[in-house]
């Protein structure tokens, strides 16, 4: 019988899904590719704390080194979360010759290039399926079964605290304070939500899919990031009267000038698969030359979606262990077409606009006139009026296809009219068709 040992090293949320599936689903794991696969030893910072799976005592260590350091244990499982300890511990353990499987998005859009370089080096593989969208497949599906397609678009819902939350104000008519505090209280999101809700855990997602649809890794930071902080109940309620819903996207697309990549909340027309997609779920859409259009839908996180996932790049490698095969650790390579980042104002493409203006006459005449003389045609207007107490009105308005410096520029002129009340509103328009 062939075995394998794998060492663990965090035992959290994750860490105790992936021991459950390992010693529950061992023997099934075995029959189906012929390999016991061994949980040897468990390092966490608290092992005395109360766990939601019952792992034996005589596997945990506070020390990770002595797992890292230790000749029987092939594989090193990283689930510490963050960048520094676990980047220590990846760089320990690769320079030591062990394959890596690790959730660690974060960390591999840092540090990605560095990591896949020393990998290579040593001739040893990382697996990461669980970095992206929890259980979804996504990782694999883009290595093996789309490498012969030229990726035209991503489009990711892969944030399921931020779709959660934008899916309960859209179903429940609620702010966006109400629903991130009951969200909070429910576990859906952290007391600081920040990385979720500001967009940078999308980012970081974003930079692992674009590594491996186009070769190369982008700083995440260099992508135009924006969260859900400001998106008011009346949006939500005037995109449903219009057709379509506000979904925070992770957004690639291949031009003939560059990649075009951000993370940014979209319009997405209703009725469609991707603005089906609620609560905690996630969603990946892909376009290929040789695909078209495919979309991945399941769990984004959780305990057991994404041990799931862990489990399944553990399994792979460890048949790759069994037959000595050469390490699979994804090439980076530099494609003259998406080597450049099209910045976010060069984006072409419909928006929508929300002025709160004076009710007084001319009004829509200035706005009208301000867009048209910075070449933005309107596709549809919705003005209502002021309530019988008295107060500003709504203007909402359409865009055909447009420059992004041309709308900024007018929209800027327009604030400065005495009759608008606030700063004009607007969010891009994705027809991921």
């Amino acid at each position: 019988m062939n075995v394998v040992n794998v060492g663990l090293i965090g035992a959290g949320t994750v860490g105790c899904g992936v021991a459950k599936i390992l010693m529950d689903n061992s023997d099934l794991i075995q029959k189906r590719t012929g390999i016991k696969i061994k949980l040897k030893k468990v390092a966490d910072i608290d092992i005395e704390r109360k766990r939601p799976v019952k792992i034996p005592k005589k596997l945990f260590t506070n020390d990770a080194w002595e797992l890292i350091n230790d000749p029987e244990i092939p594989i090193i499982i990283e689930l510490v979360g963050g960048t520094k300890m676990a980047k220590d511990f990846v760089i320990g353990a690769l320079k030591n010759k062990k394959h890596i499987v690790t959730a660690n998005k974060a960390l591999l859009a840092h540090h990605g290039r560095e990591i896949f370089s020393l990998a290579s080096k040593n001739n040893v593989n990382i697996g990461f399926e669980a970095s992206v969208g929890g259980g979804i497949p996504i990782i694999i599906s883009n290595k093996e079964s789309y490498v012969g397609n030229n990726i035209h678009s991503i489009y990711g819902i892969i944030n399921g605290t931020c779709n959660y939350i934008l899916s309960e104000m859209s179903e429940k008519g609620l702010e966006f304070k109400d629903v991130l505090k009951s969200a909070q209280d429910q576990g859906y999101a952290e007391a600081d939500p920040s990385f979720d809700i500001d967009g940078i855990d999308t980012a970081h997602k974003l930079s692992i899919l674009i590594m491996l649809s186009y070769g190369q890794f982008f700083k995440f930071n260099k992508f135009h990031v924006e969260g859900i902080r400001n998106i008011a109940m009346q949006d939500i309620s005037f995109a449903d009267e219009l057709g379509y819903s506000i979904k925070l996207l992770a957004i690639a697309k291949s031009k003939n000038k560059g990649l075009e990549a951000g993370v940014y909340p979209a319009l997405v027309k209703k009725r469609t698969q991707m603005a089906d997609v609620s609560g905690a779920f996630n969603a990946i859409y892909i376009v290929g030359d040789a695909l078209g259009p495919t979309m991945l839908y399941g769990m984004g996180a959780g305990m057991m979606p994404t041990g799931s996932a862990v489990v399944g790049d553990i399994v792979q490698i460890s048949k790759s262990i069994n037959n000595k095969d050469t390490n699979f650790v994804p090439r980076l390579y530099t494609d003259k077409n998406n080597s450049t980042l099209i910045p976010i104002n060069e984006r072409f493409g419909k928006y929508y606009l929300r002025f709160e203006v004076k009710d007084k006459p001319g009004v829509l005449g200035n706005i009208t006139k301000v867009l048209g003389n910075n070449k933005i045609s309107i596709e549809s207007v919705i003005q209502k009026g002021k309530e019988p107490n008295g107060g500003d009105v709504q203007v909402v308005m359409m865009t055909h296809e447009a420059i992004e410096k041309d709308l900024t520029n007018a929209l800027s002129a327009i604030n400065r009219f005495s009759f608008v009340a606030s700063k004009p509103t607007f969010f891009r328009i994705e027809d991921l068709d």
